[in-house]
């Protein structure tokens, strides 16, 4: 190979590792922010975890479920208020519009985990699963936060 081809060779291999990757871009289509799990006291089991589902892409994407290697199952809640009473009832998804957000709060919309393995503790971090219908599923890694210190939201 000549001086002048091997040139440009490296030139067009260069320019090509500069334009990097685009396979990341679905990945990135889906962001989370905000993201907490409820830290209780010691012996509950159940828990529940709070963020905002961000949708960067031009089509709705459905959550559908999730899973975290904490808990044995995890489902999709909303409490409502009816004639003066707190209800909660699992929702077997929710649309997250496309160029816009969901946000999962207390007292809202939220991920219930059950079957905790053991007692989650305030400054632990762990893993949760975002399943979606029509789009790529999204892990996230989420703090425990005590319910102590919650966010007022």
């Amino acid at each position: 190979m000549s001086l002048s081809k091997k040139l440009v060779f490296f030139i067009v291999a260069i320019t090509l590792s500069a334009c990097g990757d685009n396979s990341g871009v679905a990945e990135s289509s889906m962001t989370v922010s905000d993201a907490y799990i409820r830290g209780l006291p010691p012996g509950q089991t159940v828990t529940a975890a709070f963020m905002t589902v961000n949708n960067h892409q031009d089509k709705d994407c459905k959550l559908v479920g999730a899973a975290s290697p904490v808990a044995s199952s995890a489902e999709i809640h909303e409490h409502s208020h009816k004639n003066g009473k707190m209800s909660m009832r699992r929702v077997d998804s929710l649309v997250v519009p496309a160029g816009g957000n969901v946000s999962l709060v207390p007292g809202g919309y939220h991920l219930m985990m059950f079957g905790l393995e053991s007692s989650l503790k305030e400054g632990e971090e762990h893993t949760l699963t975002l399943s979606f219908e029509g789009c790529e599923e999204l892990s996230i890694v989420a703090p425990v936060q005590s319910v102590l210190n919650e966010k007022a939201k």
